[in-house]
């Protein structure tokens, strides 16, 4: 229910209530009807006895002023008890800081998840999902090109409708990636006969890796649940990490942790813009930080919005207002040329007709989910305008952002015209294969003029100590950290106070120490 009309619908549901008591119905007692058609009746979340008007009087009434405390009230997963769950809430007893900076990541965009799951009927349980494929990034990704905080595959992104292309990645944007992931999971779980514990695990590693697994152990005679089928180490630990972290969220005091509260309010609205705009500039405009406007609208692929749409923006609400005002002060960006369609002429080659319309092969390539440049006569091409060049407020906006990331993790190189990875090295009194180390960059990788490399140079070592921060990214093992920074694992543990090697977070944080060789 929206917010709006919870003070409308209040006199009316406590009238209702009163005419109920007085008449002795027992109705209260019945369960709400299935939300989802797609979600088999038998795992229908159900409320308490007293449902459904109680609920809505619990809401409208203020109990839920807290986010946390709607979620776990709309919890519906099976009850677990198992060793490797236990290992994971051990980890999470002893890890205060992790669970306080994706509580903070997760700020800005758990309402409106927890929101879509609820009115699609769909366990609570899985606003926390987000946490352990991103720790709520809205830029993160993988070594596999998944992206955003619901880590959606290209070829998955596309099968759920999440545009991709020169200017716009819907796997990045909350509102589409939310829409996508719910239609997802509601597939998965019909799939899998309303077994959440299957469809969690089929989102990590495949409908199709889960399903031969379960006819692999019916031809042997084996169970076919989670727990019993022979999946990968890294699905095996993903399912008890959820499971975990949800009961840590239910109940922090038991794990001697504290969770920080969450406003139960909507953190973003939704402006429209009927035409490309410089995001940086505008969040100067209206006075709003440029990172938190640039996280809200991660789909952009720069600073500037998708000419072809969605024509819209997300905003902060206690900012939306401002934000409107100045929307019509901003001074308006030269036109993009966006040919549209374009259908292939025998003779043409995809670089001729990238010149002809002032873009790139790339950006043709990428528009058109290309993968190579092959072209058939008649074949219709969407032809995107080249990105205008980064405007000065955007390029302040980036040096900002990169500038907070200085604290503890080294300084951040701009990579500019002609240089390479030798002179960059040399200017930064630092190697080549550390400039690769440090950036997972392969030896033949080419650099572009404005990206960012990341330097930890002597200089950044003793002002800290030789102590920098790593955070883990999704698909980090330790003995991969631990190459990159030319440690050991022993010490990383030692460092970080971790007995267990076995399983690391992504979002998690890492204290690391480095050598003087570095």
């Amino acid at each position: 229910m929206k917010p709006q009309n919870r003070s409308l619908l209040l006199p009316f549901c406590l009238c209702l209530s009163l005419l109920l008591m007085l008449a002795g119905c027992s109705s209260l007692n019945n369960p709400k009807e299935p939300v989802a058609d797609a979600i088999p009746a038998d795992v229908q979340h159900v409320e308490p006895e007293e449902s459904p008007l109680g609920a809505k009087l619990r809401e409208h009434t203020g109990d839920y002023g807290n986010l946390w405390d709607e979620i776990t009230d709309g919890y519906n997963f099976p009850e677990i008890s198992d060793a490797k769950v236990d290992k994971n809430l051990r980890w999470l007893s002893n890890n205060q800081r992790y669970l306080d900076r994706v509580t903070e990541q997760s700020k800005p965009y758990l309402y409106y998840v927890a929101n879509e799951l609820r009115e699609n009927g769909l366990p609570m349980e899985l606003a926390l999902l987000p946490i352990v494929e991103s720790a709520y990034d809205p830029f993160a990704s993988s070594p596999s090109k998944a992206l955003g905080v619901w880590q959606f595959m290209p070829h998955t992104g596309r099968n759920f409708g999440l545009k991709q292309n020169h200017w716009y990645d819907g796997r990045r944007d909350i509102v589409a990636s939310t829409d996508a992931a719910v239609r997802y999971l509601k597939r998965l779980n019909t799939m899998f006969d309303g077994d959440w514990l299957l469809t969690i695990a089929a989102y990590n590693a495949g409908e199709g890796t889960i399903r031969r697994a379960i006819q692999r152990n019916r031809k042997q005679g084996k169970g076919t649940d989670f727990w019993s089928l022979p999946l990968s180490q890294q699905t095996q630990s993903y399912v008890p990490q959820l499971l975990a972290l949800s009961k840590v969220i239910a109940n922090p005091e038991k794990y001697d942790l504290e969770l920080t509260e969450i406003p139960n309010n909507p953190y973003f609205t939704t402006v429209n813009v009927s035409s490309p705009i410089d995001l940086a500039q505008a969040a100067r405009m209206a006075d709003i930080n440029p990172k938190d406007l640039r996280n809200l609208n991660a789909g952009y692929n720069k600073w500037i919005t998708d000419p072809t749409g969605p024509h819209q923006l997300l905003v902060p609400v206690a900012d939306a207002a401002q934000f409107t005002l100045s929307l019509d002060k901003l001074p308006k960006i030269t036109p993009i040329q966006v040919a549209g369609d374009y259908k292939v002429k025998s003779g043409d080659t995809l670089g001729a007709i990238a010149k002809r319309f002032g873009t790139s092969v790339a950006a043709i390539q990428s528009a058109n989910n290309l993968k190579n440049t092959q072209l058939k006569i008649g074949q219709s091409l969407s032809i995107p305008g080249q990105a205008p060049m980064d405007s000065p407020y955007a390029i302040q906006a980036e040096q900002e952002i990169a500038q907070r990331k200085q604290k503890n993790t080294g300084t951040y190189y701009t990579v500019a015209s002609g240089d390479s990875f030798w002179t960059i090295a040399r200017k930064n009194k630092t190697t080549v294969n550390n400039l690769l180390k440090w950036n997972e960059l392969s030896a033949n990788a080419k650099l572009k003029p404005g990206q960012k490399l990341l330097v930890l140079n002597k200089t950044t070592e003793q002002k800290d100590g030789n102590k920098i921060t790593y955070q883990i990214k999704s698909g980090d093992t330790l003995h991969k950290i631990a190459n990159k920074f030319d440690v050991s694992k022993k010490d990383i543990l030692s460092w970080n106070k971790v007995k267990n090697e076995s399983y690391i977070h992504p979002g998690q944080e890492l204290t690391i120490y480095l050598s003087a060789k570095n």
